[in-house]
């Protein structure tokens, strides 16, 4: 049977504080029992820049690294935190420590054991001035182990945010024999060397990787397949096109590719999502400095005929870096930056640009993003705005933009588990993926109010106050949240939605 897509309206899970998934029929293989022995074949957009967790500079590489590095914290379908290589935590009364109790019996790929000691040398890279994580792990002064089970992290700042965070990047655990010195972190660049279900088997870096089942693995049933294939393929066609001739068992679903997948009969589970086409802008560069400038983007900008065109409708308008029904959403902002071309141009002459001026664009290659580029250069050519569009692979744009190459970005904001590690990595003054390095007026101290509040309805509307924070300053443009999940073939089993991403955590393919 095949599968429709359906727009479901998201809701407010009091403890997940996370979107719904829009759910269909079940395929075949769903109430099947995963063949072990089986390679299960996946296609998506992307590949990993970097195998090295902490020090990657694009987070979105945290999706192919799940399947290699376990976290700390896991997290169910809703986004809810769960045990992962801590079975436990819990901070101190005065919320001035946060103890992980570890899991017993874990091992990394290299035989050696995963303990506090281990656990607390990833901690301490991780908050190194030069990772990625380092920014995420803001409010973390020291980590201390307590014999072989037990680590304490040290506040002194907020913390509320850190249980999720430890489910991402930050709380990815490399084995210490893989880092170190300057020639281990750099094959750690090209090798993982985790505590995760897989190993990888082979791979062509930005093109095919093929994952091999770890044997040790502490938890065997979230094994799906012996052997998982990542293919990458940007064109939406070419992967219905594969599923449908078995060439894959499952692809990642975008907008534009599920039309083709319902002309061929094909299913898919899709959801919105927390993914958000944005124009991210170095307000060192062109004349984005200027409030006046940022601001008559957002008015030139039609969003909805953006998503209706270029995502077929397969997505929500974005007017805030959250979309409505999730947790940080603010619904007090959803007019601010309407579609009005004439206030574009007024503001424009305030910013004394009467004649406009002109900006270079790096634009992923991903097809929904070159539509939207192409439709937003368009409307901002209509008030004296000319944006050239430079299109480049999504492994080559982020790193492009955030060593200060160019003067914005189209690109898509992966969901993360915690808001904070969205707002933190983005628009915090030190993080490396803000090559703007401004201080935002009242960001920090927004940020601080709401990860201190460990009340979930207060601190979703603390963070509601960030997101105002935000679009008052205009930081970046976003402009539409795209439903996304994925297609899959009649023998896949065990696959449902993630909120953040999938993980594939106990998917594999039916035997016969």
């Amino acid at each position: 049977m095949s599968r429709s897509s359906i727009k479901c309206a998201v809701v407010v899970l009091a403890a997940a504080l996370a979107l719904t998934a829009c759910g269909t029929s079940a395929s075949a293989g769903d109430s099947a029992e995963p063949d072990p022995n089986a390679t299960f074949r996946y296609a998506t957009t992307y590949g990993a820049s970097s195998f090295d967790p902490h020090k990657t500079r694009i987070t979105s590489d945290s999706t192919m690294l799940n399947l290699v590095y376990d976290r700390l914290i896991h997290r169910d379908l809703d986004a809810n935190p769960v045990p992962g290589l801590a079975e436990s935590w819990e901070f101190s009364e005065d919320g001035s420590r946060l103890t992980l109790h570890l899991r017993q019996g874990v091992t990394f790929s290299d035989g050696s054991v995963l303990d506090a000691s281990a656990v607390a040398a990833n901690l301490r890279r991780a908050l190194e001035p030069d990772s990625i994580t380092a920014a995420m792990l803001d409010g973390v002064e020291s980590v201390q182990e307590q014999g072989t089970d037990t680590v304490v992290l040290h506040l002194n700042g907020p913390g509320a945010q850190l249980v999720l965070t430890l489910s991402d990047l930050p709380g990815m655990m490399v084995t210490p024999n893989a880092f170190g010195t300057p020639d281990k972190d750099a094959a750690l660049v090209l090798e993982p060397a985790g505590a995760g279900r897989y190993t990888v088997a082979r791979s062509q870096p930005g093109a095919q990787y093929e994952f091999a089942a770890r044997t040790d693995y502490w938890d065997p049933e979230s094994i799906g397949s012996a052997r998982f294939e990542w293919v990458v393929m940007t064109d939406p066609q070419t992967r219905s096109n594969a599923i449908a001739s078995d060439q894959l068992d499952a692809a990642m679903a975008t907008p534009l590719s599920l039309a083709p997948a319902e002309q061929q009969g094909l299913q898919f589970d899709v959801q919105t999502s927390l993914n958000n086409y944005v124009l991210n802008l170095n307000r060192t560069r062109s004349e984005f400095g200027k409030l006046e400038v940022r601001q008559a983007l957002a008015h030139a900008v039609d969003r909805e005929s953006i998503v209706d065109t270029a995502l077929e409708g397969h997505g929500a308008v974005a007017d805030q870096n959250f979309p409505a029904g999730y947790f940080a959403h603010n619904d007090a902002l959803a007019d601010q930056y309407s579609f009005d071309p004439d206030k574009a141009t007024q503001l424009l002459d305030t910013a004394e640009l009467p004649d406009g001026f002109s900006f270079v664009a790096g634009v992923s290659n991903l097809p929904e993003n070159q539509l939207i580029a192409q439709i937003m250069q368009e409307q901002l050519s209509k008030v004296g705005i000319g944006m050239e569009i430079r299109s480049m692979t999504p492994t080559d744009l982020n790193p492009a933009f955030n060593s200060g190459e160019l003067d914005a970005i189209l690109t898509t904001l992966v969901g993360r588990a915690d808001p904070s590690l969205l707002l933190t990595s983005f628009y915090g003054q030190d993080s490396p993926q803000n090559p703007s390095h401004d201080d935002i007026p009242g960001f920090r101290e927004a940020m601080d109010a709401a990860n201190r509040a460990t009340d979930a309805g207060q601190r979703a509307e603390l963070l509601g106050e960030v997101n105002a924070t935000l679009m008052n300053y205009a930081a970046m443009l976003p402009v539409a949240f795209a439903e996304l999940g994925a297609i899959t073939s009649d023998s896949v089993t065990g696959y449902e939605p993630n909120r953040v991403v999938d993980e594939w955590r106990g998917v594999g393919v039916a035997g016969s």
